[in-house]
């Protein structure tokens, strides 16, 4: 049953991904930060960005984080297809990140399925930073290249350090 929900998140994608309008979108670097979501496409890849944002703010911040899992999707930061309602929209298991005023999100994957691509279209009010692709365009403020030639560590640290600079030059 897994096809049905792809399907529908998918159909919801394509019709919020209309609505929206790119050019329009008053993307705000944020000034404090304090809060901060990470969504990434696995176990390893989220706490490889838990250990980076705390070597960056320590304890100063509050982190929200969700890997997606087929397996562990009963894990607390875990989320799958099954955390998604018939209609294609998420369930209760991500209010929080969904209710939650995130100053930015820090997506860990190159590759994005549809599920968190949902997630970061329909969560405006943050702003989203993660790795270029065609495909992520629409769903990122800032985005960076990913090295092929440099690991995830490395990858995250420099998106960081990015961000960063962006947020003191203004």
């Amino acid at each position: 049953m897994k096809w049905i929900k792809d399907l529908l998140v998918n159909w919801r994608l394509k019709q919020l991904l209309k609505k929206v309008d790119l050019h329009q979108r008053g993307i705000t670097v944020p000034t404090e930060i304090k809060t901060i979501g990470i969504l990434a496409e696995n176990f390893d890849a989220l706490e490889e960005a838990k250990i980076l944002i705390r070597k960056e703010w320590g304890l100063k911040v509050r982190i929200i984080a969700y890997h997606y899992s087929e397996e562990n999707s009963t894990q607390i930061e875990a989320f799958s297809h099954k955390h998604f309602t018939w209609s294609g929209l998420p369930s209760d298991r991500l209010n929080n990140f969904m209710d939650e005023q995130l100053d930015f999100i820090l997506v860990s994957s190159a590759k994005l399925n549809p599920y968190l691509r949902y997630l970061l279209l329909t969560k405006k009010d943050s702003f989203a930073i993660g790795f270029y692709s065609s495909q992520n365009k629409p769903y990122f403020d800032l985005m960076l290249a990913y090295d092929a030639s440099s690991d995830l560590s490395g990858n995250l640290n420099l998106l960081i350090e990015y961000l960063l600079k962006i947020k003191r030059a203004c």
